[in-house]
């Protein structure tokens, strides 16, 4: 009897053994597969486009949006100059040509003498949009003698609208009111849309998120594009990385600004605003001085 009271008891603890062994296993496994499928839902979150380009801006601060544009490809000894003018070469031969940017703070323009100065384009301002309240758009009172003075003695031009806007509709009121202010004049170069953060100064832009500062640049460009213009997107490093989503971007050409002997600028861009303090021939005061890249631009 006792020798059977021994054998069960055995068999008894060895099944609890068991059965002690199996559920602990199921528990860890259970636990390994909630952790996978925590990590798997986290990796599946993407951020909002756009809201960690606003400096202000600090949801999404920690998602930067994927920079899936084109890089510069631009090369710093490539970069020389001649007569006052930065250049740039490719193989030995020029690769750039020199222009200025205007608005009637200019003056009276000797177009002959700013053509026998070397400068092939020019960037004229065709109006702006207030940054009070009230957003007044106004035109630019020279902008038409500019335009037909350069391209009657064979200086490629082009034109820039100043942007205060806060929505898309008023972008594409912008670009609809250059049509206006030009009529029936033609641009041989593109039509830019400036939008800038207003420093030292309360601007009705204050508060205007990177995403729809964005959306606003899109609109522009869409409807300059609609309006049969060539569109191109001006700013400095300063706006590009605070108030511009670059990968919604990445169909825009850029005319980058940045006061520098070379270029310091990650994004591919077109043409380069690198000083506002020249001299030209047949200009009273200081001028803007541009480069174009001619391997890069297609207009």
């Amino acid at each position: 009897m006792k020798r059977l009271l021994c054998l069960m008891l055995s068999l008894s603890c060895s099944a609890m053994v068991f059965l002690c062994g199996c559920g602990s296993s199921e528990s860890k496994n259970e636990s390994a597969e909630t952790s996978a499928a925590s990590s798997a839902a986290k990796s599946t979150v993407k951020p909002q486009s756009g809201e960690s380009r606003d400096s202000s801006d600090t949801k999404g601060s920690e998602a930067q949006p994927t920079k899936d544009k084109s890089e510069n490809t631009l090369q710093k000894e490539n970069f020389s100059t001649e007569n006052g003018y930065i250049v740039y070469t490719e193989n030995g031969q020029r690769a750039s040509i020199s222009g200025i940017d205007i608005s009637s703070y200019c003056g009276e323009i000797d177009w002959n003498r700013v053509k026998s100065a070397g400068i092939d384009f020019v960037m004229v301002r065709l109006g702006g949009r207030g940054y009070g309240d009230e957003g007044s758009l106004y035109s630019d009172n020279k902008a038409a003698d500019y335009i037909s003075g350069a391209q009657a003695v064979g200086i490629k031009t082009g034109g820039y609208f100043f942007s205060q806007a806060v929505t898309e509709d008023e972008a594409r009121e912008e670009a609809q009111y250059c049509q206006q202010i030009l009529g029936g004049l033609k641009l041989d170069f593109p039509l830019a849309y400036d939008w800038e953060i207003i420093k030292d100064d309360a601007a009705r832009t204050d508060s205007l998120t990177a995403a729809q500062a964005t959306s606003c640049a899109l609109a522009f460009c869409a409807k300059a594009k609609e309006l049969g213009y060539t569109p191109l997107l001006y700013a400095s490093d300063e706006e590009f990385s605070k108030k511009y989503d670059m990968n919604r971007l990445s169909d825009c050409d850029i005319w980058y600004c940045e006061y520098a002997d070379t270029p310091n600028f990650h994004y591919r861009f077109s043409m380069w605003q690198y000083s506002k303090t020249a001299a030209v021939d047949g200009i009273e005061g200081n001028v803007d001085l541009d480069v174009c890249f001619t391997s890069i631009a297609d207009y």
